[in-house]
């Protein structure tokens, strides 16, 4: 009844408001005239100023923030257990960019695999998950709109600057990627562990719920995980309808889709071969973005992901129409890490003896279905070989679907495009000149050895240009503006 009446009133209204001008305009002229004399102002408008984005200046590599967490005696006993990877009660505040935040209370919890550690190990620092929605209570608390922050302790990265810049390239081509900056973690509190100050880090956006949510547009249907190395898209490891089984666990999406559907339509996908295989990619995958994936991966060298040997740090997401999308993780071994120049690897594996080669590079092929690895010679070992030259050059077959893209000449193509895009943007950016800035502004964090192993980065990357520039040339036509045109697909 109220709307129906409201246009009657209003009407009534404007008759009145008319009515009234027409009479003081004639009776009553010097009223208009006086206005006239003097353009009304308006009144000026406070200009706002854009929100600031205090996450941006977290994860901003050109800066260290402090990170402080304050631990009470028995989360400092659970820590230093090897039974670590269950959240317990921490305090927890950051300064960054001349900002602190408000002390809050968070879960904390080490994180890690072959780095897993105690809190205070002997040989190196453990790596941290700081989760802010952690218990009861706490459900809604978050940080700038992030449930959790990951905090990497450079355990196989001694150059600290090999995450930063992969993510940074992965995101520069469109793939979806964490965001990092750098800090230094202070444990603070009336108990403290034997190492309160535990140096430079990396805060790494973490691949969570928000992660996806800010990265894409769509619905996601579920997010999954490799749970072990070597593992492919084999449609007999797809496993049943269970949250976790000995492949692949399903991350997000399982209360409301309890299925693997999706994961068997891309398992059927993978098995294919040739034009069979690449049409049935189309539907299940972002195909575009899974090859520039692999042409980042190649240009930074990043072995230890789904395209290198060990098929290892698979996480891959599905929207609500099962098309994948793999996003990476991991990327702390690329840019020519190599396992015989780091010390931790005698204590990570001491069966071995590990020749002494200081700083040299590692180079993975990034034209063949196969490639070697810093850790080949442990197969190699492993297979008989006791020829350390020999060890150095054991191949091993990288990820099927990049294997079978290699071979296929259509794919191989856009994979060689792509990898010539992320070879230009590298030479555009001056990449080396980008890193030479982050080790100075980090190096009073920095040892000799991981100041020797910054340098050895830096000048890796021109020499990884070149190689890919001749890569390009082996295998493709170009046009007259020298882009690739068309490739051949590989034969071995």
């Amino acid at each position: 009844m109220v709307n129906k009446r409201l246009p009657l009133v209003l009407s009534l209204l404007s008759v009145t408001i008319t009515l009234a001008l027409f009479v003081t305009a004639v009776f009553f002229p010097k009223v208009f005239s006086g206005l006239s004399a003097e353009t009304a102002k308006p009144t000026p408008t406070a200009e706002t100023a854009p929100p600031i984005d205090e996450l941006s200046r977290i994860f901003d590599p050109s800066k260290v923030s402090q990170t402080f967490i304050e631990l009470p005696k028995k989360s400092i006993s659970k820590l230093d257990s090897y039974d670590n990877e269950k959240y317990v009660g921490a305090k927890f505040s950051m300064t960054y960019d001349g900002t602190t935040t408000t002390q809050i209370n968070v879960g904390i919890r080490i994180k890690g695999t072959t780095t897993h550690s105690r809190l205070n190990n002997t040989y190196y620092r453990p790596s941290f998950k700081v989760k802010f929605d952690w218990a009861p209570g706490y459900e809604t608390q978050t940080l700038f709109g992030k449930r959790s922050l990951t905090f990497n302790a450079f355990v196989q990265d001694n150059s600290r600057l090999h995450e930063t810049y992969s993510y940074m390239a992965y995101r520069a081509m469109d793939v979806p990627a964490p965001r990092t900056g750098y800090t230094t973690i202070t444990f603070q509190g009336k108990t403290l562990p034997e190492q309160p100050k535990r140096g430079l880090y990396l805060v790494l956006e973490s691949e969570d719920k928000e992660f996806f949510a800010d990265h894409f547009d769509d619905v996601t249907q579920h997010v999954y995980e490799n749970n072990r190395e070597l593992v492919d898209f084999d449609q007999a490891k797809v496993g049943g309808d269970v949250e976790v089984n000995t492949y692949f666990k399903v991350k997000q999406g399982w209360k409301a889709t309890p299925n693997r559907d999706d994961l068997r339509e891309l398992a059927k996908a993978a098995s294919l071969s040739g034009t069979k295989f690449w049409t049935a990619l189309e539907p299940v995958v972002d195909r575009e973005r899974l090859v520039m994936l692999w042409a980042v991966d190649n240009f930074t060298g990043n072995w230890d992901t789904y395209s290198g040997p060990l098929r290892n740090n698979v996480t891959f997401r599905s929207n609500i129409f099962g098309k994948f999308t793999f996003v990476p993780w991991g990327t702390d071994q690329s840019f020519g890490e190599n396992l015989f120049n780091d010390p931790s690897a005698r204590v990570r594996y001491p069966g071995y003896t590990l020749p002494v080669k200081t700083h040299d590079d590692f180079f993975i092929t990034v034209d063949k279905p196969w490639t070697a690895y810093p850790g080949s010679y442990i197969f190699a070992y492993t297979a008989g070989l006791r020829d350390m030259s020999k060890m150095e050059n054991y191949q091993i077959l990288r990820g099927m679907m990049f294997q079978k893209c290699l071979k296929h000449a259509p794919c191989a193509t856009l994979y060689f495009q792509y990898l010539q895009k992320v070879n230009e943007w590298a030479k555009i950016e001056d990449l080396s000149a980008k890193m030479t800035g982050t080790k100075l502004l980090i190096e009073k964090h920095l040892g000799a050895y991981q100041k020797a192993e910054a340098d050895r980065t830096i000048n890796w990357v021109p020499k990884q240009i070149k190689r890919i520039d001749e890569a390009l040339k082996r295998n493709c036509k170009f046009d007259s503006m020298g882009l690739v045109t068309t490739c051949k697909a590989a034969n071995g």
